[in-house]
This record gives structure tokens, sequence and C-alpha cells, in this order.
């Protein structure tokens, strides 16, 4: 279970962070910005399915797949809701390159979610 919760944390850090670098570097620190804002939202809805799919999977025999598609909703919620709402509350910070933002966020959602199916998947 740490283990597992250990590679659904470490493995969405490292991908992004080795896509951030490079596009730091070449398109400026907003990109960083982006990818640690798209981290903060994704990752740790990822990790809080991950224990309610273990906890679901104890209470009945469907729990793995009814965590499974409430985990989507929930990342769903958080990740994208928390993003709108930062863009609007951010102001002009993010509507330079709204684009650039969005992608991020798509991208660590996408990455977050896959891990954590492979994860629960191969239970």
């Amino acid at each position: 279970m740490i283990r597992q919760a250990a590679i659904l944390v470490c493995l969405p850090v490292l991908i992004l962070g080795l896509v951030a670098v490079p596009l730091g570097f070449l398109f400026g620190k907003y990109q960083w910005l982006c990818c640690g804002i798209a981290v903060g939202l994704t990752v740790p809805a990822g990790l809080m399915t991950l224990l309610a799919t273990r906890w679901l999977d104890h209470q009945s025999p469907y729990g793995r797949v009814v965590g499974l598609i409430l985990g989507t909703f929930v990342r769903l919620f958080i990740g994208f809701g928390g993003g709108i709402l930062l863009f609007i509350a951010a102001g002009p910070t993010f509507r330079l390159e709204p684009i650039s933002y969005w992608l991020w966020l798509l991208g660590a959602y996408l990455i977050s979610l896959t891990i954590e199916t492979i994860l629960l998947v191969r239970q």
C-alpha cells in the first residue's frame, strides 16, 4: 500500500518534471509554475482516490470498480474545478498563456489517472 502510494505520487512528479525542466528553459519559468500547479491539483486527488478505493475494495466486491469511477470524478472536480478557480482568482497570471496552463493540467490529469488505473488493475 505504501509502495503504491509512493509510486502514485513520485512517478507523475518525475514524468512531469522531466517535461517541465526543458520547457522552462526554452519558454520561461511560467511552464514551471503551470507544472507545479497541475501536479498540486491532480496528484493529491489521485492519492485520495487510491486510499478510498482500497477502503471500498474491503467493503464490497465491486469496490475497486466504484473507486475507479469515483476517482475519475474526484480528480475532475478537484483538478479541473480547482484549475478553474485558480485561473479566475489569479487574474492576469494565467491569461497570458491560457493554452499552456490548461495543457499542463490536462497532461497531469491523464498521467496520474493512467498510473493510478495501472496500480489498481494490477492488484
